[in-house]
């Protein structure tokens, strides 16, 4: 008897510090609306045929930027993702300060890396992976990106891309999509996370 409710506790002690990996479908653009504090930083973005659609403006000098607000510590992203002309994207992960690390897709590559930190004149990026990737304009492409501590895991397609830095255990503000040229879709956008 002791043995089963020791086991039992320890059963629920675990699942409780373990990371809720599945993540929860957040928006699936059926709707023009946007969930509350989704918005758009710079670039021009709109609900099109159910999907987010994502392109730079010349008059930004900038990539077309979405903010999706979700502080966290620990988290899993997933969304489909479809190039309709753009040069590349970039899924990015702010802490409070600035840039922390992102997933970029573009020039046949996908990279995982830590950003330098812009306050820090010694700062430099840091690649922690790097693969060759493509995608055919208008396929949709599924892509994950979990974060737990120091380590980080990204998918896209049957590409994975895998990292661990000291730096990922910082508390992140939420999820940026940035599109760099042409339109980019995003669709069934789901995450969960946990502090």
């Amino acid at each position: 008897m002791k043995s089963a409710r020791a086991t039992l506790l320890l059963a629920i002690l675990v699942s409780g510090i373990s990371f809720a990996a599945e993540p929860e479908l957040k928006c699936d653009f059926s709707k023009a609306a946007l969930p509350e504090g989704w918005k758009a930083v710079k670039g021009e973005w709109k609900v099109v045929e159910g999907a987010l659609s994502g392109a730079e403006l010349a008059s930004d000098q900038h990539a077309a930027v979405f903010n999706i607000p979700d502080p966290h510590l620990n988290s899993s992203f997933r969304a489909k993702v479809r190039f309709d002309g753009a040069k590349g994207f970039h899924l990015s992960y702010n802490h409070a300060k600035g840039h922390l690390f992102r997933v970029t897709v573009g020039n046949g590559v996908a990279t995982l890396s830590m950003d330098k930190d812009k306050k820090d004149p010694a700062s430099k990026a840091e690649m922690l992976a790097k693969k060759e990737f493509s995608a055919a304009s208008g396929e949709w492409v599924e892509l994950s990106c979990s974060v737990e501590g120091n380590q980080v895991r990204v998918k896209l397609g049957d590409l994975v891309l895998e990292g661990t830095h000291p730096g990922l255990a910082k508390e992140k503000t939420g999820y940026r999509l940035v599109v760099q040229g042409e339109t980019m879709a995003f669709d069934d956008i789901a995450f969960s996370s946990s502090k």
